[in-house]
């Protein structure tokens, strides 16, 4: 009993792969939701949703419109289509990445952390 056997290096590796991994978790929800939002013309634009974490730390983007690092080339309209109002078919819209991660980041990075933490805490 007692300090001995303290292992509280591996238990914070622990605990940051688990935030990594629900961070991770959580930019897939909002990408696929942002997917059925985004413009729908001939399916470029939706096809350059990614989900890129940093190299270290429980940090994720969530990007559309290719570019370097994304493995796919750059869609010069992307940004426009999310700022500008226009006629979009299909239900789609603008701010087709702000709404979904609004709707979505908080409850499921919430629920997602918490299922990680849980599996490593055991």
């Amino acid at each position: 009993m007692g300090w001995k056997d303290w292992k509280g290096d591996k238990l914070m590796q622990l605990i940051e792969g688990a935030g990594r991994q629900a961070v991770r978790d959580t930019c897939e929800v909002v990408l696929e939701a942002a997917k059925t939002e985004v413009p729908h013309d001939e399916g470029t634009l939706e096809r350059s949703g990614r989900v890129i974490m940093a190299p270290e730390g429980p940090a994720g983007v969530i990007c559309f419109g290719g570019g370097p690092g994304t493995g796919h080339p750059i869609v010069p309209y992307a940004v426009r289509w999310h700022e500008n109002n226009a006629n979009f078919q299909k239900g789609r819209k603008r701010f087709y990445l702000r709404d979904p991660f609004n709707r979505l980041a908080a409850p499921t990075l919430h629920k997602s952390l918490v299922q990680e933490l849980g599996k490593v805490l055991k």
